[in-house]
């Protein structure tokens, strides 16, 4: 039997209509077997929530992170997906954390709808905003059109269009092959990022890749220099951008449009590094603080040897302090 999540919205401004309340969670929804759905395609939903997600005008208002969370929602979602529960506070406290739960909650979702609309992308995204809604996904053309659900529903399929445009053609399942790492020369402080190794038997969890891209975007050396020929958030050099959104997305991305969509750049960033994080992982010898570092120190260098040089040490200390910060809270070991 396929389970259900419960609701996550619960409205106390007078504007917003009371959804349904009484479902339960029993575990994860089936996945079918030949669901269409790519990770790129998950987060560009998990980000199309973020912003179409209701502010009731109340502070302390019961919910939880800029996705509105019902609080009795996040230690189920969070164990299930990061295997242990996570307070509401602590969830909210750590947005990098707070996404990649949604995304492993929300793949399974979409998926499923994806099946029961007949593989119709842009009705599986309305069903599933219902389902995120109300609880169920039929209500998708079934509310009125004058009504809060029926506006919030196309609301989210806007969003979610918007993130897809600047990359959006049907996308494969799979992972695309990536050719070897080689090490390119570095600038005098910005990162020189190179072309990934793929990894086929990772051990690396998206919550740790996610908690790895936000370290490097947080620890991205900044030049000082207006138009420094760097894009995005993360400092990525120009000729990179197009190589790695052909290889994580189907379709190259010049560095403005890269720069120009956060949600998209950081999905590709994480495709990138996923795979160098967990050939990192296992060169390491499984030890996670000091593949991050290796991770880091190929990010800046194209060398992931270089983790403990004088140049390179502090800057892969310094993004393994990021890393750890979105972890330490939940998972002690760290």
């Amino acid at each position: 039997m396929t389970a259900k999540f419960p609701l996550n919205y619960k409205y106390r401004h007078s504007r917003f209509p009371l959804p349904r309340l009484l479902l339960s969670a029993i575990g994860f929804w089936t996945i079918p077997a030949r669901a269409q759905v790519s990770d790129n395609q998950v987060s560009a939903l998990v980000e199309a929530l973020r912003l179409a997600a209701p502010q009731t005008g109340t502070e302390n208002d019961g919910l939880y992170s800029e996705w509105q969370i019902k609080p009795d929602n996040i230690p189920r979602w969070s164990k299930q997906c990061t295997g242990r529960a996570i307070s509401p506070t602590d969830f909210a406290a750590s947005p990098v954390t707070a996404r990649s739960i949604l995304v492993c909650v929300m793949r399974d979702i979409f998926r499923e709808q994806y099946t029961a609309s007949g593989n119709n992308e842009s009705v599986a995204i309305q069903r599933t905003a219902a389902w995120w809604m109300t609880g169920d996904a039929n209500q998708f053309n079934r509310v009125a059109r004058d009504s809060y659900t029926y506006k919030y529903i196309q609301s989210v399929l806007k969003f979610y269009q918007d993130q897809r445009s600047n990359a959006q053609s049907p996308q494969p399942t799979t992972s695309p092959t990536q050719p070897t790492a080689k090490p390119s020369q570095r600038n005098s402080t910005p990162p020189s990022q190179t072309t990934a190794t793929a990894s086929p038997h990772s051990e690396i969890s998206d919550s740790q890749v996610s908690a790895l891209v936000e370290a490097l975007r947080l620890a991205a050396p900044q030049t000082g220099t207006e138009n420094d020929g760097l894009y995005s958030e993360w400092q990525i050099k120009p000729d990179n951008i197009p190589r790695w959104s052909k290889q994580c997305i189907g379709k190259e991305l010049t560095p403005t449009d890269f720069a120009a969509n956060a949600t998209t750049a950081r999905t590709v960033v994480a495709c990138i590094m996923k795979d160098i994080f967990s050939q990192e992982y296992n060169a390491s010898g499984k030890n996670e603080l000091l593949a991050v570092r290796r991770a880091a120190s190929w990010w800046m260098t194209g060398n992931p040897s270089q983790y403990n040089s004088n140049l390179t040490s502090p800057y892969t200390q310094q993004v393994l302090d990021f890393y750890r910060q979105s972890f330490l809270r939940f998972f002690p070991h760290l």
